[in-house]
């Protein structure tokens, strides 16, 4: 293979991953999957035999008004397919307007997983979503993009984690809602967490 094809390869691969975030779109605006899709890493590492593209160091996607930023994002195609989105960092963070006059939904976690196949974005270790002022926070945080449904878990006592905890702010308090400290995006209404034990 010579180097003017494998840059295309490598091209085609980077269009497709793009395209697979395009997919995430039901997430948010129906906008943000028209726009073009903007990635800078330190470095970035193709595996044809694995079908994945990895990009490592201050990774920085954009798209529209989504925002993801992590240490390392794997993307991983069966053929030109995208089936998989992982990011990871410390934390990795992702934001994202769920609609033109919605505030934007924030997602963070040591993990984020996109499952673009079954449309579902889990977030885990430290994981946390907020919107218009309302945080769920858990271990384990699955969203499922087509029900719009959030699922929360705790992690161990052990760990100081037993307990989901979700605060949800009076209506009043959302007219001007403040920018989280964390950061990254899903769904479309303030987290409604399944299961949650603790809602002070």
């Amino acid at each position: 293979m010579n180097a003017r094809h494998a840059a295309r390869r490598f091209a085609a691969a980077v269009a497709a991953a793009c395209c697979a975030l395009g997919a995430a779109g039901a997430l948010a605006l129906p906008d943000d999957r028209n726009q073009p899709i903007y990635i800078q890493s330190d470095r970035a590492e193709r595996d044809e035999r694995k079908g994945t593209t990895v990009y490592t160091g201050d990774v920085e996607i954009d798209q529209g008004s989504l925002h993801i930023s992590a240490e390392r994002v794997t993307i991983a195609m069966d053929g030109n397919q995208v089936n998989r989105i992982d990011a990871s960092g410390k934390p990795a963070k992702m934001h994202q307007k769920p609609a033109v006059d919605r505030e934007p939904v924030y997602a963070r976690a040591l993990t984020l997983q996109y499952d673009v196949q079954r449309e579902i974005l889990t977030l885990i270790d430290q994981a946390s979503v907020t919107q218009e002022g309302s945080t769920v926070k858990g271990e384990r945080i699955e969203y499922f993009v087509r029900e719009q449904r959030v699922k929360a878990s705790a992690g161990s006592a052990s760990a100081g984690s037993s307990r989901v905890q979700m605060v949800i702010q009076p209506r009043h308090a959302q007219t001007q809602p403040e920018q989280p400290d964390d950061g990254t995006a899903t769904p479309g209404q303030p987290p409604q967490p399944e299961g949650a034990s603790d809602a002070p």
